[in-house]
């Protein structure tokens, strides 16, 4: 909904409200009330271009998070001589060596870059291991698909070649084929279902379009490509071909490759069909880790796993097939970028499918990275990315290996130049990402135990930059910490901090969409980063384990996504020429990982955790008013939702989290702190994230454990805040949404009382 001018306030107005009716937003970094302000509506600025945002300390001199005043000046000097490390020039040379082979997780390409970043951390003087895995793959052996009517056309499974980029005529990299696919043939008409989602589904059900008995053609975008197979499969479909649309990353958004970035014709996205929201890692070993020597079930035992054929095709493929469908014309929405009106079909379009797949159980290769803290040595900060691609992988991880690499490179030349790290910094390199969130998964799973007692946050970073503009998720515990971070550094071709580009660029997307609160008539802008879902691997650190994490990355005209043209030829050219943003995320990498090993107390804030549950309770109302609002012939939901408990629950950890912000804000102002009293204060502040989690899991998914993030169970990438309640409003049940509402409010209880527990502590830490 576009914001009317109605709803824009003055400053001092607005501030006026919120104090009368009891929500004011106390800054979570404040030392002095007259350096920050709130803004409604348009945001103001400051004589130096900083947008002054609810909730963000804005000013130039703010002393570190979790710094007193004397450790910063002692820690300053060796933040400030490793952010000048990372140069373009050295990104630039990590990615050409990673992108020179494709390296599909478990080939000897893919060993060759585990030995080829293991060699460079030893070189930096890290201390290095590899720690292999034994997990299912699955390599395509044989992959065709043809169009049999109208007109026999044999559907192309490889991209064609560009003469400027000599890595498109590859003929190492595998055929078009999906990660977990299943093995088998199928014939038959074809339906276009859209993106193959479950309420696309429904409304080919609603025309009385049959799915039944035939082959399913949808476009890639909006859920996870494994729970498209997934729906197809359990409406009876045949078979699956899965295309990218040219309105989605195609010509419709720009030029097209090798003359822009954008997804040519016959541009392939590879993938994985792995049910994802359900239980990512090894599917044969479900719960346990894949050390060499483990139990694997067999395939056959495999449950919630792809049982149809399917394959990935280039939009210039699925043209004629298309052209070829009759039947009604598509719903809103379902029109996509090829020059034609699209139907459901069926029509003379007939497909035949054949897919082998040769399954076995392989090695993968994680690298797990060391520097020792001094005072904690025991407690880590991480950060991890994964190396394996479908193809090359330039982007998508090759990026983000790159500027992980220039982070080493920083941490370790500030080590060497006398920094001495409180807490200990792991880098791990995971393998086995793209097939479902391997090697991260069965490490978090064979030390879960100790990941849980001794890491303190986690930095995702997979593809670090697609683009120029900064892309920010995580909990919101971090946010804060965050942005003080990217107030530091300066977009390298705007000139103003990633802070301000940031806020603004949220500020703006509020400003045209933001809905009105149903907890508070005033309209605030509070800037959040977005909520953790999975995709990614930091899935088992919060979703599993319930680890704070960070995902910080550079989005922008990604058109190349999983093809053969995402390749070094495509970075140097389009994503990011010059390869400075490379070098800007590793310093952004650099300023996180050294403030976070090195600070007295773990700079979280917790203020935007107590707004952020504010706004998923709204977003859950809103839903339940829309499903209720439903035209006959819909399921509508006739029951009543009781919200009473779980606002008071959420109430009250909103005003405990601003009350601990001030406690934790008051300690910033110390010369000394009480070094006795740290370790239990930090300890409990790393693991109040784990207060929202339960052992018992979510409905229908035990792996997933947190209460107040994770992957929808129909998206598989966006993320569900509150699952369980958003799970039972999905499915319209009244009595399991009863239930997880007491379950969820029972963790934020339990996450308030942790709250107050450490403000007692904070009371002991001066001298």
């Amino acid at each position: 909904m576009r914001c009317g001018t109605d709803r824009y306030f003055s400053v001092s107005i607005m501030c006026s409200l919120i104090c009368c009716i009891g929500f004011v937003m106390l800054p979570s970094s404040a030392r002095s009330s007259s350096e920050d302000t709130f803004f409604v509506g348009n945001p103001d600025t400051t004589a130096s271009g900083e947008v002054n945002v609810s909730g963000v300390r804005l000013s130039d001199d703010v002393s570190f998070l979790g710094f007193t005043r004397e450790g910063q000046d002692a820690f300053e000097p060796f933040e400030d001589h490793a952010v000048n490390v990372p140069q373009p020039s050295r990104a630039r040379q990590w990615l050409h060596a990673l992108t020179e082979e494709p390296h599909v997780a478990g080939t000897a390409q893919d060993y060759k870059t585990a030995i080829y970043v293991r060699d460079q951390l030893l070189e930096m003087g890290f201390s290095v291991e590899i720690a292999e895995y034994h997990v299912l793959l699955n390599y395509p052996k044989k992959v065709t698909a043809r169009l049999i009517h109208p007109e026999e056309f044999k559907i192309p499974l490889r991209e064609s070649g560009f003469p400027l980029d000599k890595d498109s005529y590859s003929e190492t990299a595998f055929p078009a084929f999906h990660g977990y696919g299943a093995s088998g043939k199928a014939e038959g008409q074809v339906i276009y279902a859209n993106y193959g989602r479950v309420e696309d589904f429904d409304r080919l059900e609603d025309l009385g379009v049959a799915v039944e008995g035939r082959i399913i053609l949808a476009r890639y975008g909006k859920i996870f490509r494994g729970l498209k197979v997934k729906n197809a499969q359990q409406r009876g479909a045949l078979g699956v071909l899965l295309y990218s649309d040219p309105a989605d990353d195609g010509y419709m958004k720009g030029d097209i490759y090798p003359i822009g970035p954008f997804r040519p014709d016959s541009a392939i996205q590879r993938g994985s069909v792995q049910f994802l929201s359900l239980n990512p890692g090894d599917p044969s070993t479900p719960g346990w880790a894949s050390v060499p020597g483990a139990r694997h079930i067999e395939y056959s035992e495999i449950s919630e796993m792809a049982r149809i054929p399917s394959l990935p095709i280039s939009y210039g493929a699925a043209r004629p097939i298309l052209k070829g469908l009759a039947g009604f014309e598509v719903p809103q929405g379902w029109q996509g970028g090829l020059p034609f009106a699209y139907h459901t079909g069926p029509g003379v379009s007939e497909i035949e499918i054949e897919v082998v797949m040769d399954y076995a159980i392989r090695p993968i290769w994680n690298v797990i990275a060391t520097i020792k803290g001094t005072e904690t040595p025991d407690r880590w900060v991480m950060i991890g990315n994964h190396r394996d691609a479908w193809t090359y992988g330039a982007v998508d991880p090759g990026s983000g290996t790159a500027a992980w690499l220039e982070a080493a490179r920083a941490v370790s030349e500030a080590v060497k130049n006398g920094w001495k790290p409180r807490r200990s910094l792991v880098f791990a390199s995971w393998d086995g990402e793209e097939y479902g969130l391997l090697g991260s998964t069965e490490w978090g799973e064979q030390f879960s135990e100790q990941i849980k007692e001794k890491v303190v946050f986690l930095i995702n970073v997979d593809s670090a930059v697609a683009g120029l503009d900064l892309d920010l998720a995580g909990v919101p515990s971090l946010r804060d910490f965050m942005l003080q971070v990217a107030a530091d550094e300066k977009d390298p071709r705007q000139g103003k901090s990633l802070r301000s580009l940031w806020v603004k660029a949220q500020q703006e997307k509020w400003a045209t969409s933001g809905p009105v609160s149903l907890s508070r008539p005033e309209a605030i802008f509070v800037p959040q980063m977005r909520s953790i879902g999975s995709g990614s691997d930091y899935t088992v650190f919060l979703d599993h384990l319930g680890i704070p994490v960070l995902d910080v990355d550079f989005r922008g005209r990604y058109g190349v996504y999983h093809s053969l043209y995402d390749n070094f030829f495509w970075m140097e050219k389009f994503g990011d020429p010059g390869f400075i943003y490379h070098a800007t995320a590793a310093r952004l990498y650099t300023r996180l990982l050294m403030r976070a090993s090195s600070s007295e107390i773990l700079p979280f804030r917790f203020s935007a955790y107590g707004f952020a549950l504010k706004e998923h309770l709204d977003e859950l109302k809103r839903i339940i008013i829309r499903k209720r609002r439903l035209p006959e012939g819909h399921e509508r939901l006739d029951w009543t939702s009781d919200f009473s408990t779980m606002d008071t629950v959420v109430e009250r950890f909103f005003l405990t989290s601003q009350s601990l912000d001030r406690a934790l804000d008051k300690v910033q102002g110390f010369s000394r702190l009480n070094r006795p009293s740290l370790g239990a204060i930090n300890d409990a502040l790393a693991r109040l994230e784990q207060a929202f989690t339960d052992p018992t899991g979510l409905p229908g998914r035990d792996w997933f454990r947190h209460l107040i993030y994770a992957p929808g169970l129909t998206t598989g990438y966006a993320s569900w805040p509150l699952p369980g309640m958003r799970q039972a409003i999905e499915q319209n049940r009244a009595e399991l949404f009863a239930r997880e509402s007491l379950r969820i409010a029972e963790r934020i209880q339990v996450a308030s009382e942790a709250m107050e527990q450490i403000q007692t502590l904070l009371a002991a830490l001066r001298e």
